[in-house]
């Protein structure tokens, strides 16, 4: 299925573009496949949109509720619910991805012997550039390159914006920060066009309980400490799989791997240090770690 053309049937749900029209049948022509995650399916259409499949998303065991800016899918055999953009709001529009379409999947899919049976939810995307691709510095230890350290702090810089804009704006917190999931919608390496495309999020000083171990940036986590300081940790653990190299922060959680790349940024930058310490070691909450890295990292 990788590389062959195929056509699917869709029942379109919920449209926010002229090619997807509402309650209506749609051939969907898909032309090749892009990869696939833990929750679905991720395949290139011919007019160069992107499908998103979800895996085990049927009508029996899936809830769809559309909330306001926000559309949520919300699996009952997981604990996490994904949000994506379904309106596009131009105050809002550089930060979390545009949605076209959302609806059903009407034929089987069979991918690498395995089945995906109808009634599976998909989601209509653009087709966006991933930051990893775009930079090409996966797995790059970025801390004694040149400019590496600012690259970094800007990156992070960003980060923060997008998680104080959904705090500000929606009360909740995204606990899946990792740089795969942040993508430009065109060919720019102007990080203020970089946009959240997929993520995990609970409501702030939620009670209820979350499945959040295989995570790993948010280590180390209990369920004594406020949800609140988890984006600016998060923001930290991504920061230093840029400055150190992803199989360097894979390693985490280890107090001794911590307070090796402490040091070693104290030694590069005092500043960067005060912001990597205050997000890690102390934990502070998004908005102090949002105006912390505003006015040092300047």
């Amino acid at each position: 299925m990788d590389n062959q053309i195929f056509v699917i049937n869709t029942f379109i749900l919920k449209s926010n573009n002229d090619e997807y029209e509402e309650n209506k049948i749609k051939k969907i022509f898909v032309k090749k496949k892009l990869g696939e995650g833990s929750y679905g399916l991720v395949f290139l259409l011919d007019n160069n949109h992107v499908i998103k499949i979800f895996k085990n998303s049927t009508l029996n065991n899936t809830i769809l509720n559309e909330s306001s800016f926000l559309l949520p899918i919300k699996n009952e055999n997981r604990e996490l619910i994904f949000y994506y953009k379904y309106i596009n709001n131009k105050k809002e529009n550089n930060f979390i991805i545009n949605l076209y379409g959302i609806g059903l999947i009407k034929d089987m899919i069979i991918d690498h012997d395995q089945q995906y049976d109808i009634n599976s939810y998909f989601i209509i995307l653009p087709y966006c550039i991933s930051f990893y691709n775009n930079f090409n510095v996966y797995n790059s230890q970025l801390l004694h390159k040149h400019n590496g350290l600012n690259f970094t702090l800007n990156v992070m810089k960003r980060l923060i914006q997008i998680s104080e804009f959904l705090e500000i704006n929606y009360n909740i917190i995204n606990i899946d920060f990792k740089l795969n999931n942040f993508m430009f919608p065109e060919k720019t390496k102007n990080l203020n066009n970089l946009i959240m495309i997929d993520f995990s999020i609970i409501k702030n000083k939620s009670k209820k309980k979350y499945n959040i171990e295989n995570k790993y940036y948010i280590w180390p986590y209990n369920e004594n400490v406020s949800l609140e300081y988890i984006p600016s940790y998060s923001i930290c653990i991504n920061g230093l799989e840029l400055l150190f190299g992803y199989d360097e922060v894979i390693q985490l959680p280890n107090k001794n791997k911590i307070n090796y790349f402490l040091k070693n940024i104290e030694k590069k930058n005092k500043n960067a240090y005060t912001i990597f310490y205050n997000g890690i070691v102390k934990k502070i909450n998004t908005l102090d770690f949002s105006k912390l890295i505003s006015s040092l990292s300047n």
